[in-house]
């Protein structure tokens, strides 16, 4: 079973609830917008594909599996993904357990209807995915693997359906140091978590063992720094900016060139160690050696 997390405090809303309390106050506007949220769907959605996020996560996909056409996006979520995939030329399964018009699988119908584009949309949990084993050549996790209720099922569902030689890009997960006081300081961080009570992070030791122990071979794994995956809505850009413009920055810089102090402030940004921090991971799942 996956570690259990900090006790919760009892939910006062539902996910659709949460977004749309989070939507109305204006003190969350940012938030909602970097996070695809906003109730202007098509919006959402074309943002996501035509941001570098989206574009990076193609070039991993084809460094990786140039010949993949079918890809599971788990969770769906209110479709930002499936539409950049299915737009993509992709052939796309949605798994979302959300039915809901705004967050949910509707939403995802509604966004593909309006652009004239096609996909699967299934309502299920990721520990328990309803597709024979073998199905896809991409299961494409953004944020999904941080709200497991059981990690290495769920690593262990994502690596069944995929096929040999197949690949799990799971993106954008949350990492703590431990199930106490990081875990702690991060959801107390999280304005959706004090409503609808569903954030969560593990342990970096742990999503290692649960992709491992399912049987995948990690490939690669990036820290929060290392992609612009996992530094949006960042740029490296807009990182090295807010670096030279704080005032350790400006200080350094009358010692230090510019590229020098960019370089020292994200040395020193690597060793905060946030609680929440954000990890990708690349795994495959290797072809069996049929001389065994």
């Amino acid at each position: 079973m996956s570690p259990r997390p900090v006790t919760r405090a009892k939910p006062t809303h539902t996910w659709e609830e949460a977004i749309r309390t989070l939507r109305n106050d204006p003190r969350h506007q940012e938030l909602i917008f970097n996070s695809y949220l906003t109730d202007d769907l098509r919006g959402n959605c074309r943002r996501f594909f035509e941001g570098a996020e989206f574009r990076e996560v193609l070039s991993l996909i084809r460094s990786q599996s140039p010949a993949a056409r079918r890809v599971l996006d788990v969770p769906g979520g209110n479709g930002i993904a499936t539409y950049a995939f299915a737009k993509s030329g992709f052939e796309v399964t949605a798994v979302e357990p959300d039915p809901s018009p705004s967050v949910g699988r509707g939403a995802i119908a509604d966004v593909l209807a309006s652009e004239g584009l096609r996909a699967g949309i299934v309502g299920a949990f990721g520990e328990g995915l309803p597709f024979a084993g073998n199905s896809f050549e991409v299961v494409y996790v953004r944020q999904g693997l941080h709200h497991a209720r059981d990690l290495p099922k769920m690593a262990a569902e994502f690596t069944r359906v995929l096929r040999p030689g197949g690949i799990l890009l799971a993106s954008r997960e949350h990492v703590v140091d431990d199930y106490a006081g990081s875990l702690k300081r991060f959801l107390d961080s999280q304005p959706d978590h004090q409503l609808y009570g569903g954030e969560n992070a593990f342990t970096l030791a742990d999503y290692r063992k649960a992709l491992m122990s399912s049987g995948l071979e990690v490939i690669s794994e990036f820290g929060p720094f290392d992609t612009v995956i996992n530094l949006f809505p960042k740029s490296p850009e807009s990182l090295r900016k807010m670096i030279l413009e704080s005032l350790p920055g400006r200080l350094l810089r009358r010692v230090l060139s510019e590229d020098d102090v960019a370089s020292f402030g994200l040395w020193w940004i690597r060793r905060m160690r946030a609680p929440g921090r954000l990890f990708t991971f690349v795994a495959l799942k290797p072809i069996p050696d049929d001389r065994a």
